[in-house]
């Protein structure tokens, strides 16, 4: 090999490895690298000025909202009347029937235009001092507690608890029929007394006191089931009767679930701000609770009203039947807002008892349910169009010890009639209606409504 050769060998030789060793400086890693195997942990460079994250914040506690306090429920004052002495037409009346003590209060346009009082709540017989009669004078008031017990079954009915003619056995937990016909009666029947219930049977003897208390399932499903009850179907006809009216206080105390009284007083009597109790011991102002006078003579004193108070409270609520249909003690003032509540339709005010239309089934005479059409009367209602000519009158009477109580009202101008007595004579016409009641009652609206 030449020189020439050898110099050309070398030569390549040289540049090939300036090559490569070019290579092998571009390959290297600079300063700033990290050179990590495969299964190296990889630590990221922390730059100088890193970028800064908000943390995730914690969430704000949830605002609830303070509830609105729920509107007070409408409240009526206690009921209070202005007394007036009666003018000479009535006070000739007061001394022809030998009233003891009275209130009569007089509604127009839906308002108490007159209260008049007469005579004593108690006369003083026992060495006390006599006290005037006024409105607020209380006497148990007989018959009329059958129309006010009514109201509350409307408001039973109104929340769906009651059904005015299904079988009253659905309310009490077992039937309940007519042992004579073998046909179950409705609670509308019973509250226009043509449910066939009779009032001469093991009734009458519970009553007077020949036998001891029975159940009222002994009474209308058991040993005494058959005399209680008259041999027609029940709607075929009409007779009236305390046991069926009665009966009401066991059914709404069976569905309330609670004492009827304890019912009436929550749903009628408080929200009416009424004093009123179908006990002689719940009336809150015992001193207004009159003595009852009969021809003359004391015949019904507070510790005998408080006495069979203490004998029905320890009867079973659902076995009550001698309180709903008579023993409700009432004012006369009390029942001018038992008056109103009908006369605006189930309402004073704001305050609502029972529905409008609730009130015109208790003062439609259709007897719509049962096939006796010539009732003549609502539920639990009376009417009479024999006292004043050319107008109709709706509501009930009461008679018992001596004394009278009546309430009537005209719808057609909003006007009624109240009475409370604690004594007078107790003559009464072919019907039953007291007659002193009649000549009050005529008279008041003759002389006084619509002058």
């Amino acid at each position: 090999m030449n020189i020439r050769t050898i110099k050309r060998f070398f030569g390549i030789f040289v540049l090939a490895f300036l090559v490569i060793f070019i290579v092998v400086i571009i390959k290297l890693p600079q300063d700033n690298d990290i050179v990590v195997g495969e299964n190296d942990l990889v630590i990221p460079e922390i730059p100088d000025n890193p970028v800064v994250v908000d943390p995730i914040p914690e969430p704000e506690p949830e605002i609830i909202p303070e509830p609105e306090p729920e509107p007070e429920e409408p409240k009526l004052e206690q009921v209070s009347l202005q007394d007036e002495a009666m003018p000479d037409n009535l006070l000739k009346l007061a001394d022809d029937y030998n009233v003891i003590g009275m209130s009569v209060v007089v509604i127009e346009n839906g308002a108490v235009s007159h209260s008049y009082v007469y005579g004593k709540q108690d006369r003083g017989d026992y060495g006390t001092e006599p006290v005037d009669f006024t409105s607020d004078s209380i006497i148990r008031v007989a018959g009329v507690s059958e129309l006010v017990s009514a109201v509350g079954v409307m408001s039973l009915c109104e929340q769906g608890l009651l059904n005015l003619d299904d079988p009253i056995g659905n309310f009490l937990g077992y039937t309940v029929k007519n042992p004579k016909t073998d046909s179950e009666i409705t609670l509308r029947q019973l509250m226009t007394h043509t449910a066939g219930v009779s009032d001469y049977g093991a009734y009458n003897e519970v009553v007077y006191g020949d036998i001891k208390y029975q159940t009222l399932k002994n009474m209308l499903a058991g040993e005494h089931a058959k005399s209680n009850f008259y041999s027609y179907k029940p709607g075929y006809d009409y007779d009236f009767s305390n046991f069926g009216s009665a009966m009401i206080g066991c059914i709404v105390s069976s569905v309330a679930g609670e004492s009827f009284n304890s019912y009436m007083t929550k749903n009628v009597f408080e929200p009416l701000a009424i004093d009123a109790g179908y006990y002689s011991t719940e009336i809150d102002n015992r001193s207004n609770i009159s003595t009852i006078y009969q021809r003359n003579e004391v015949n019904y004193t507070l510790q005998e009203m408080d006495e069979f108070a203490s004998e029905l409270a320890s009867v079973a609520d659902i076995d009550n039947y001698r309180i709903a249909h008579g023993n409700l003690f009432i004012s006369a003032a009390g029942l001018s807002r038992i008056a109103q509540m009908f006369l605006e339709n189930g309402s004073i005010g704001l305050v609502s008892v029972i529905s409008e239309e609730s009130v015109n089934s208790m003062l439609s005479t259709a007897a719509t349910g049962s096939l006796y059409k010539d009732v003549g009367k609502g539920l639990a209602v009376v009417v009479k169009d024999d006292i004043v000519p050319g107008r109709k009158l709706y509501g009930h009477g009461g008679a018992a010890y001596g004394s009278t109580a009546e309430i009537f009202i005209d719808p057609t101008d909003k006007s009624g009639v109240i009475i409370v007595c604690n004594g007078s004579l107790n003559t009464t016409d072919d019907t039953g209606f007291s007659l002193m009641a009649k000549a009050f009652i005529k008279e008041i609206y003759t002389s006084v409504i619509g002058k």
